[in-house]
């Protein structure tokens, strides 16, 4: 008996909502009509004829409400259809884009993937730069730019195929369309190839968001969605690795790549908790040979004094949001050394720090760098940023406005690796900036061959000529700075002079032996 009621309840559970409610609507109504012949038999045991009047009219009321109770219970399984269609629509689609949302996938997708064994693809996608939609022209925009999206991935992918919109700017694609490698290569291609022609949002033109694409394949990759998903999820982060833009199928190898670099990011993270990023100067020195500053750069220097080169964790931590924090430090250790020269009687030099993209395009980083240099009391004539051409790139105006507030505040401004761009005469007359350091690539030939030099002179003429000062870095010989001082050029750094050193040695290297 309770196996039977279990089972009982288990198919009363598993029924639509809309059936419940038509069975206990047509128990209710047999229920009435129970009692109205009842009544009717009890009538005639009192005798009481069915021509009677009052009797006729009693019975059509019956009817009537009954009709009424069937037009009654139709309007409410009616709406409620209708609700529970609205509550499925907002529990399995997304408001955004009404593709099937995660609760769809997690509800159906899971179970389909995981009842079929023949050959799909399971695609994860990333756009990139859509945080610059929602920036610049704000969420509503970017939420239109969603929907435009949705529907081209629509349009694109088979009908036996499935677009889900898992939340922000990720989107995921079961593909069952595709027989093969290639095939999936293909489909890849076409979504990549979406966003080749602009989208218009509001009048808009946005031309520079794209997609990074991960693909796993069933069987190969695995038989069950949450593997599926976390091979597509990896491989989608290595093509933004890669350069975004791009599509990339999961090889087993990246699992080990991917959680190498969760450890590094939890070192650098540890690290910066801990204050083991501190500055190394390498000197700066005029064409007559006076000490001007130094350059303040970045050294990881662990619990075990192991140094670590900017190079092995400067791009990993502007590509895991990371770098602004080791700026800081960096620029807190400044601010604390100059207060410290000053007090010991020095003056008239200058520390230049590099500052990330992300600072020059956001101008709340700059007055947040701005409140921290005031909070030491460090006068701005003693700072100087470096800023990179790529930086610029990314959003001229935006970069513009806030090297002019940088100015503002007194701080100087110097475009570090000029020359290896493909616009760098450009900007010499559009860009505020005060200084130009002359990328190490050029310095580096300058003493044999001849159209480098030929080249060299006439950018420091052209500095000259819009009242740029102009510093040439990466100088290893004698022969290099004899040369740069016939073209008089401003400054000069590199290992020639010396090689970037802790706060200790460069005053006692260089700032004790300033005359």
């Amino acid at each position: 008996m309770m196996l039977l009621k279990k089972k009982l309840n288990l198919k009363i559970n598993r029924l639509p909502i809309q059936m419940v409610l038509l069975i206990l609507i047509i128990v209710a109504m047999a229920e009435f009509i129970s009692v109205s012949f009842i009544i009717m038999n009890l009538l005639k045991s009192l005798n009481i004829s069915p021509d009677n009047e009052n009797i006729q009219l009693f019975m059509v009321e019956i009817v009537f409400i009954n009709i009424s109770m069937i037009l009654l219970f139709g309007l409410i399984v009616m709406l409620v259809s209708r609700i529970f269609k609205k509550i499925n629509n907002y529990a399995f689609y997304s408001c955004t884009t009404g593709l099937p949302n995660k609760n769809y996938m997690m509800n159906n997708l899971i179970n389909e993937i995981s009842s079929d064994r023949e050959f799909a693809a399971l695609i994860s996608l990333d756009m990139d730069d859509f945080k610059a939609v929602n920036d610049t022209l704000g969420h509503l925009a970017g939420d239109e730019l969603l929907k435009l999206a949705g529907e081209r991935f629509e349009n694109v992918v088979g009908a036996q195929d499935c677009v889900c919109h898992i939340g922000g700017d990720e989107f995921l694609f079961f593909i069952k369309s595709v027989r093969n490698q290639a095939q999936t290569e293909q489909m890849a291609k076409k979504i990549l190839g979406l966003f080749g022609e602009p989208f218009y949002v509001n009048g808009s033109k946005v031309d520079y968001v794209s997609a990074s694409l991960g693909i796993a394949l069933m069987p190969k990759d695995g038989t069950d969605f949450q593997t599926l998903y976390n091979c597509s999820d990896d491989a989608m982060y290595m093509s933004k690795k890669l350069g975004k833009s791009s599509y990339t199928f999961y090889d087993e190898n990246m699992s080990l790549n991917l959680y190498e670099e969760t450890i590094k990011k939890k070192e650098i993270k540890e690290g910066i908790k801990q204050k083991e990023f501190k500055v190394y100067y390498q000197p700066k020195y005029s064409n007559d040979g006076q000490l001007t500053g130094a350059e303040a750069l970045a050294r990881w220097v662990k619990g075990d004094n192991t140094v670590i080169l900017p190079s092995e964790f400067i791009e990993f931590a502007e590509k895991n949001g990371l770098i602004v924090a080791i700026t800081d430090l960096i620029l807190e250790e400044v601010c604390t050394d100059i207060l410290s020269w000053i007090e010991k009687g020095e003056s008239d030099f200058i520390i230049s720090i590099n500052i990330t993209s992300q600072h020059i395009t956001n101008r709340k980083l700059i007055r947040t760098l701005m409140e921290k240099i005031e909070s030491f009391h460090v006068p701005a004539e003693y700072l100087e940023f470096e800023i990179t051409e790529s930086m610029v790139i990314e959003d001229f105006n935006k970069a513009v406005e806030n090297i002019v507030l940088l100015k503002s505040y007194g701080i100087r401004v110097s475009m570090d690796d000029f020359g290896t761009g493909y616009s760098s005469l450009n900007y010499l007359k559009s860009l505020p900036i005060d200084i130009i350091k002359i990328d190490k690539s050029f310095i580096d030939s300058v003493s044999y061959n001849e159209k480098d030099k030929v080249l060299l002179e006439n950018i420091i003429h052209l500095a000259h000529g819009f009242q740029l000062k102009v510093i040439a870095e990466g100088i290893e010989n004698e022969d290099q700075l004899k040369i740069l001082k016939e073209m008089q050029c401003d400054m000069f750094q590199g290992y020639h002079f010396g090689r970037p050193v802790n706060k200790g040695d460069f005053e006692r290297m260089f700032l004790e032996n300033k005359e």
